[in-house]
């Protein structure tokens, strides 16, 4: 199932990344003596349409190996931190007269919370390789074949692109963005097991 997950958010990654980097692109020659150029961004489906014509469809899933990592590594530790941060919870009841074995809300939060945290941290640097792999064409522009001077082949392989980017700038580097990333999943996550333990307990 999260092979079938990965697969299917590869490509939506793939053109959001792109999008993110198209105004850090440079400019075409000459445009900076005519003043500030406003150009148009091209859209979803014209960054896909695009993405097919370059490169076909093989294309679309470039990256696709750091979004498997991610979301296989990922989803287990957020599912099992969820569930082991929620039966400290419980067991703390045991100082207390409770038979109440169901989470409170404000634990389904917390546990949650922690999840999110540890979803990005468990395996951070493979979004990070993937992101890089999949801008790499807009903010390192080549031309064809390899080029000398790059410390990343034209043709980028997960394995290669990590290593130059260890190389590059260390551990540190591979977790670049990893803090507020983190601090946006932590409410998200805990918004999340919040609505599905009341559900659960609701609905059975």
């Amino acid at each position: 199932m999260l092979l079938i997950h990965a697969l299917s958010r590869t490509p939506i990654e793939l053109v959001k990344c792109k999008m993110q980097v198209q105004m850090l692109v440079a400019p075409p020659i000459g445009a900076e003596a005519l003043g500030t150029v406003h150009q148009k961004l091209p859209g979803p489906i014209s960054v896909f349409v695009s993405v097919i014509r370059n490169t076909g469809l093989r294309g679309l899933w470039l990256g696709h190996t750091g979004t498997f990592i991610r979301e296989t590594g990922g989803t287990a530790a957020w599912l099992s931190t969820k569930e082991y941060v929620a039966s400290l919870l419980l067991a703390r009841r045991s100082h207390h007269i409770s038979t109440d074995t169901e989470l409170r809300p404000w634990e389904s939060a917390l546990s949650g919370a922690c999840a999110g945290a540890a979803y990005n941290l468990a395996l951070f640097p493979a979004d990070t390789v993937k992101s890089a792999m999949q801008t790499e064409e807009e903010l390192r522009p080549k031309p064809r074949g390899l080029d000398p001077g790059s410390s990343i082949p034209r043709k980028a392989t997960f394995g290669g692109t990590f290593m130059a980017m260890y190389r590059a700038q260390g551990i540190r580097g591979l977790y670049a963005g990893c803090g507020i990333t983190v601090a946006r999943s932590i409410p998200s996550s805990a918004i999340i097991f919040l609505i599905y333990d009341g559900l659960k307990k609701s609905f059975g």
